[in-house]
């Protein structure tokens, strides 16, 4: 019999592993998704990774910087009264409101990196009963013998052909006359099934950052938006993130802009000269 705990923690450090692949291809894709113009000195990958994981940053007026912040006290509106500037090798700065330029990725300072927590979640759900499944076809049958004697020898037989193996388990009463009782585990096969889910959530993950997930024939990036609209994904995430940020930089008088680099949005300005050209009227007539 196997080691039940040596199995169990070789079965989370395959899901951690599962895990942390998809979160590191959705943060690269993410990464790759965003320009920064007239950012002066500031490090892209910086500035991504606190808008990714923090849901905004803040340029201090003072010293030119831009750091993770955290709001203290509230007015009558609710709103900070002051700021917490945290930086690395233990800088903290406090400033007042008008001392700050709040730089948001979206609206509610929502950290897109919890988003991408709960896709790798779901899509690893998958990844593992997908391991499970085809475990489970491969172990169509259970055979139970008297003795360990008659287990070495139906073990031996078996292990010739492992194309897939029997489980075998010890009882006194496995046998019928002179037969091995034997019953099928029942087990189907639902690879295909769970693979069509797994692409859903992937299709969904990655249309929320703006990456096209439809073909490029017309009819097929029609549909492939339709269905992304429906889902509430027509406007994604990285479109939220620049608009609000690029807003709340026009607004503090900060010259830094986010531009978005995706293929959804390149589609959707390919569809709109289309509309166009479809909706042109001028007659070539003479």
């Amino acid at each position: 019999m196997s080691n039940t705990k040596k199995e169990y923690k070789k079965a989370q450090a395959k899901r951690a592993s599962y895990k942390n692949n998809y979160i590191s291809q959705f943060t690269e894709l993410y990464h790759n998704s965003v320009e920064i113009e007239n950012g002066d000195d500031i490090p892209k990958r910086y500035l991504l990774r606190t808008l990714l994981h923090k849901g905004g940053i803040a340029y201090d007026k003072k010293t030119g910087l831009y750091l993770p912040y955290e709001g203290v006290g509230v007015d009558v509106y609710g709103l900070p009264t002051n700021y917490n500037l945290v930086g690395w090798n233990g800088l903290v700065l406090v400033r007042k409101v008008d001392e700050v330029v709040i730089l948001r990725a979206n609206d509610i300072k929502f950290p897109i990196y919890q988003y991408f927590l709960q896709q790798a979640e779901r899509v690893t759900d998958i990844d593992m009963s997908i391991d499970q499944n085809l475990e489970a076809v491969k172990t169509m049958s259970i055979a139970y013998v008297e003795d360990n004697k008659q287990l070495l020898t139906l073990t031996n037989e078996v292990e010739n052909r492992r194309i897939g193996s029997t489980i075998v388990f010890v009882n006194k009463k496995a046998t019928l006359g002179s037969d091995i009782k034997c019953e099928s585990t029942g087990a189907q096969y639902l690879v295909d099934k769970l693979l069509e889910a797994r692409r859903q959530i992937l299709d969904e993950t990655l249309s929320s950052i703006g990456i096209s997930v439809a073909n490029t024939d017309k009819r097929e990036r029609v549909q492939g938006m339709e269905v992304r609209a429906s889902q509430g994904f027509a406007k994604d995430m990285i479109s939220v993130l620049v608009e609000t940020f690029n807003y709340d930089a026009k607004y503090g008088g900060l010259p830094i802009r986010l531009k978005a680099n995706t293929s959804l949005m390149k589609e959707n300005e390919m569809m709109k000269k289309e509309g166009d050209g479809s909706e042109d009227t001028t007659s070539f007539d003479d």
